[in-house]
């Protein structure tokens, strides 16, 4: 019960500090190393924090306006 208390909690976003001090854990690679576990989900949470992730317009290449024979309108 211990192994999946501190993992459903990380998981959730908890952080591991308060997980630790949560299960009386001096050291917080007690925590992580010995009490938490991969998710079955891992791979695509990771995925998701990159989902929305695009590159920034400063990083494209400008593009040319085409040239147009009209004066611009104010």
């Amino acid at each position: 019960m211990r192994h999946c208390y501190a993992t459903w909690l990380v998981s959730e976003g908890v952080p591991v500090n308060d997980v630790a001090d949560l299960m009386g854990h001096e050291q917080i690679s007690t925590t992580l190393n010995g009490y938490t576990h991969a998710s079955r989900d891992r791979d695509g949470r990771a995925r998701a924090v990159f989902a929305d992730i695009s590159p920034s317009p400063a990083a494209e290449k400008p593009t040319a306006e085409p040239a147009t024979d009209e004066e611009p309108t104010t």
